[in-house]
């Protein structure tokens, strides 16, 4: 072990950061330093260590297996740190992350975890707003939002929380007259305004082109078409795997077998900048590791339904 000195804590973040993101360059614009100086503070650790860490190429830089270890366990650390620091900043004083939601996932997912989040992180309040509008992250004051997209806005950080698939549901009395797909020419189809395209892509998946239904309705958000449905007012389109932790699912059934039809997915959102800010990156890891969680019951929910 070398006499010298250990390694600055700035020289070990940016090693992390470095080794994290595979790239010094990446590493840089993240700490908002240079790349020479991410350069410079990587070799002052590789120096201290008597061994590279990085196999350096012309135009990228890849761990060795000792800067592989060291990477994940100093990344590990700087994570506890982090949330170390947003717990003691909520027990001094209150701290906000501004969320904004769809209503599904508002209602069926975020609320009934929240005591989770604010037991693990105290003092750091959360301020929902439920709306199917595209946030605006320079104008508004959002910090952080979860949408439901077929891609992320370019410019943004963003993580995939889940894939969704439509799911056709109604009460078990309405299920004993379908059979098949094709026996929803007689149903009434509820429609959600946000997406008044949903049944036709959906029926058409299945083969059946013209089918309407024998009536329809347009609500403007889905826990409202799942409510009609759970009614037996007719048949809704759902959103799995989040539908199956929604309350109005103990009143609704899947009538019958379907093709799986993507309805996009979630993703959580925000600004680049706040990639490096301990309150909402607490807020986004304690998020992802939820859904993580979840992943083998929805999977096992799916299944049951057939």
């Amino acid at each position: 072990m070398s006499a010298k000195p250990p390694p600055s804590l700035a020289s070990l973040r940016a090693f992390a950061a470095a080794g994290r993101l595979q790239s010094l360059r990446d590493a840089a614009r993240e700490l908002r330093v240079t790349a020479s100086a991410v350069s410079h503070h990587v070799r002052a650790v590789e120096e201290w260590l008597n061994t590279p860490l990085f196999v350096r190429a012309s135009r990228q830089v890849r761990l060795t297996e000792t800067g592989r270890r060291l990477s994940d366990r100093l990344n590990r650390a700087f994570t506890d740190l982090n949330e170390a620091l947003v717990e003691a900043k909520g027990q001094a004083g209150p701290s906000v992350i501004r969320v904004s939601a769809l209503p599904l996932f508002t209602s069926a997912y975020l609320i009934p975890r929240l005591a989770r989040f604010e037991a693990r992180f105290p003092g750091v309040s959360i301020e929902i707003e439920t709306s199917h509008r595209m946030v605006d992250f320079e104008s508004d004051a959002v910090d952080v939002a979860i949408r439901n997209v077929g891609r992320p806005t370019p410019g943004l950080t963003a993580h995939k929380l889940m894939d969704l698939r439509t799911v056709p549901l109604c009460a078990p009395a309405l299920a004993a007259e379908f059979r098949s797909p094709a026996d929803l020419e007689r149903a009434t189809l509820i429609h959600i305004a946000s997406r008044p395209q949903g049944w036709t892509e959906w029926l058409a998946a299945q083969g059946l082109r013209g089918v309407e239904g024998r009536g329809s309705v347009m609500v403007d958000t889905l826990p409202a078409a799942l409510d009609l449905a759970a009614h037996g007012r007719g048949v809704a389109l759902g959103m799995t795997p989040i539908v199956w932790d929604a309350p109005q699912m103990e009143r609704l059934v899947v009538p019958f077998p379907s093709v799986p039809v993507s309805a996009g997915a979630y993703f959580l959102v925000h600004r680049r900048q706040d990639r490096t800010h301990e309150t909402i990156q607490a807020f986004v890891r304690w998020l992802r590791q939820e859904v993580r969680a979840d992943a083998a019951r929805f999977a096992r929910q799916a299944a049951a339904a057939g």
